[in-house]
Parts: C-alpha cells; sequence; structure tokens
C-alpha cells in the first residue's frame, strides 16, 4: 500500500467495498473517501481462498491509491511545516499565505 497523505488514516473496507478516513495532521478533522465497490465482490464463483485473497487485496490496493490521490483536493499542503491539514487548519489569506494557522 502506498503511503498514505495524512499521518493518520483509517481504514473501513469490508468484502463489498473499499472506503478510506484521512485525518487533518492538525485538528483530526476526518475526511471519508467516497466508497468503491469490490467488483470481483461476493466470491460465489472463486472457491481457492488464496485467490480471493490477493484478488481483494489487489482491489483494495488500488482503491486506497485512488483515494489517497482524491485525499490531495481535501487537504492543504503546510509549506512550512509539511503536514496535511483541512481548510479551516491553512492560512490562506494574509501575510502568512500558504502555511498551516499553527506556523502562522
Amino acid at each position: 500500500m502506498n503511503t498514505p497523505l495524512t499521518c493518520k488514516t483509517a481504514d473501513h473496507s469490508d468484502l463489498r467495498q473499499f472506503s478510506f478516513s484521512f485525518f487533518c495532521d492538525s485538528c483530526g478533522s476526518p475526511w471519508r473517501s467516497p466508497a468503491i465497490s469490490f467488483k470481483s465482490g461476493g466470491f460465489a464463483e472463486i472457491e481457492h481462498e488464496v485467490t480471493k485473497k490477493l484478488i481483494w487485496e489487489k482491489e483494495h490496493s488500488a482503491a486506497f491509491t485512488g483515494s489517497n490521490l482524491e485525499a490531495h483536493f481535501m487537504f492543504n499542503y503546510c509549506k512550512k511545516c509539511g503536514r496535511w491539514v483541512c481548510d479551516k487548519c491553512f492560512d490562506s489569506e494574509g501575510q502568512h499565505e500558504g502555511i498551516c494557522k499553527k506556523c502562522s
């Protein structure tokens, strides 16, 4: 699995769908990715347990990668400390534009 965008994440995936939460590195506010259906879900026609696990892991990894990329649009990067923060923790105006409020 790729390195998560934010320091704290949560995995809400199950055998039917994949979803992840990413938390603001400053205040901890969550953003939850939209659920992505498991395309090979159900496993009715697959009897081999190892095969089922490999298919699920491959789709889980792809879903995480997509959600992790989407999280870039939900958080702001602080040029000073390198944390990813939500809009309310980001100074997008004023003399410290482009850094988080903890750094400004």
